[in-house]
């Protein structure tokens, strides 16, 4: 692995991570993700999981919703589209901010309210499991040729992002730009999406359990 590689530090047994953003502090926990691959090599990994911030943290989703909204604003997006479901509460804010009334939401699934539905597979590096992302037919509808800016909590490889960017294309949206919270491990180049923050991914070498230098 190259020297110095962005948003990838060793992991230290630590239970928490410190992270500061927007002028807030608070204490992520680590959590074990199983195996990743960074340039063709095998590692245990780790994350910063944000869940209890971006579902349940009133003053973190109201400072960072605001902040991502002064950047997202010169793009004139017409609507926000985002995955469920760590990032509504933030995707609401924003919506709220910008004076855009309604978004959508790309369901985890097939529900029984959807008489009709476009559906993508897509591979989290988090679930380390296939999902589906799926809009129904009134948001198929709604963001037809619709500006649009897509919002998830943290992006890493960008594949959730991508997987939506297929069903706003394929039902006739025009995307505008890409947002999140975090930018998480090496993956994805910093202006490939609007964030205000970063997160590593914490590692460990699989075999032998010698863990590498930052």
């Amino acid at each position: 692995m190259k020297p110095g590689l962005r948003r990838v530090i060793r992991y230290d047994g630590k239970s928490s991570y410190e992270i500061r953003i927007a002028g807030l502090t608070r204490e992520l926990p680590i959590v074990s993700i199983g195996i990743i691959n960074i340039e063709d090599q095998r590692f245990k990994a780790y994350i910063a999981s944000d869940a209890e911030l971006v579902l349940s943290d009133v003053e973190f989703i109201s400072v960072v919703s605001r902040e991502l909204a002064k950047h997202i604003a010169p793009f004139s997006p017409e609507v926000i589209a985002a995955p469920e479901a760590k990032a509504i509460a933030i995707t609401y804010e924003v919506s709220r901010r910008l004076g855009i009334a309604k978004f959508i939401i790309a369901r985890k699934g097939i529900k029984a309210y959807m008489s009709s539905h476009a559906e993508v597979i897509v591979n989290s590096i988090t679930t380390g499991v296939a999902q589906r992302l799926v809009l129904d037919d009134e948001s198929i509808r709604y963001v037809k040729n619709k500006r649009t800016c897509i919002i998830d909590d943290v992006v890493s490889t960008g594949s959730t992002i991508r997987a939506i960017e297929n069903l706003i294309g394929s039902a006739g949206g025009n995307i505008v730009c890409r947002a999140s919270v975090w930018l998480e491990g090496p993956w994805i180049d910093d202006d490939w999406v609007i964030h205000i923050g970063e997160l590593p991914i914490f590692i460990e070498q699989v075999n032998d359990k010698k863990r590498i230098d930052h």
